[in-house]
């Protein structure tokens, strides 16, 4: 298994092993063809160059304008990671922002404080109306039993008690004598 992945040994020539010699006519020829390959290169730079001059000349572009370099595609990466370090918060820029930022945490702060003070609020309206509820309720015993006992035939009883009777002729008037 192991004569697999041996080379063979052969006693043969230079010319078998991969690589061969070159005659010197031949390495004259690759040399031409190199040159010819480089200047054939330069011409196809300058021709590439003129084209793209004479591009911005019919753009009425100047050459000294700047060309924007294209954004970043994919920038939250480096966002997130400056977040979570830390890093941001020692950037030049954030200094700069400080009373801005602190602007923003006293609102964020009033807005929470505010929360909690109308959940407060709500509990305590909660609290009086059962509380309403309870004297609205006892309020209604209370007439109920009052009209209970203003009835005419249990104030009756409750006077007979006492010896009194309820009349039965109606009242008198008396006048006065007018002088």
């Amino acid at each position: 298994m192991l004569r697999i992945f041996k080379k063979k040994s052969s006693s043969k020539g230079p010319s078998d092993s991969g690589n061969r010699l070159l005659t010197p006519e031949q390495k004259i020829s690759r040399k031409e063809a190199v040159d010819l390959a480089r200047v054939v290169a330069g011409v196809a730079k300058e021709e590439a160059a003129e084209k793209a001059r004479r591009a911005r000349d019919k753009s009425g572009r100047k050459p000294t304008d700047k060309i924007k370099k294209p954004a970043k595609i994919n920038g939250t990466g480096k966002i997130i990671k400056d977040i979570i370090s830390g890093k941001f918060l020692t950037s030049e820029g954030i200094t700069s922002h400080i009373p801005y930022l602190l602007f923003l945490t006293s609102l964020f702060l009033a807005y929470i404080s505010l929360g909690y003070k109308f959940e407060n609020i709500e509990r305590d309206k909660m609290r009086t109306e059962r509380a309403l509820e309870e004297v609205v309720s006892e309020y209604k015993t209370l007439r109920s039993e009052l009209e209970s006992i203003l009835q005419q035939s249990r104030v009756e009883s409750a006077t007979s008690v006492l010896g009194l009777q309820q009349p039965i002729s109606p009242p008198t008037l008396l006048k006065q004598d007018a002088k």
